[in-house]
């Protein structure tokens, strides 16, 4: 199995989601994309720092969503609006849900870029619950 977290820039939550879903899923295949990425842009300061606090797995530098992402088993996306850009350029997508969705039909995972290293520790314990909720729905 496959899944792709997607945000905005591949700088925040998508990496971050990505790290804390290789430690929790190893024998699962993880990537993240930004839609508006530009491509090998270092992940940010505060995720880059609160990875290596909680020792997971560092992202790499940001890659952008293309087409061959649209392979993975699962696409998981931190916004509503992403979902619907993805919807919206490749035109299919039964697999491509909000991670909140996905897990328990809940909000957006809101962006920190711009805001405090407590507001991207907040979006970690956030994505922490949320990729707890998807191991226990994925390996069930």
């Amino acid at each position: 199995m496959k899944i792709v977290f997607v945000c905005t820039g591949n700088t925040c939550r998508s990496p971050m989601a990505e790290s804390i879903a290789k430690a929790k899923m190893p024998d699962i295949e993880v990537a993240s994309r930004g839609l508006f990425a530009i491509d090998g842009t270092p992940t940010s300061e505060y995720t880059r720092a609160i990875v290596k606090e909680k020792q997971l797995p560092l992202p790499e530098n940001a890659q952008n969503f293309t087409e061959i992402d649209m392979n993975a088993d699962l696409i998981l996306t931190m916004s509503t609006s992403h979902k619907e850009v993805i919807k919206q350029m490749y035109g299919r997508g039964t697999h491509i849900f909000t991670l909140s969705e996905y897990v328990l039909h809940g909000e957006d995972v809101a962006d920190p870029f711009g805001g405090t290293k407590s507001d991207y520790l907040e979006i970690y314990n956030e994505l922490n619950s949320l990729i707890e909720k998807l191991k226990n729905k994925i390996l069930e």
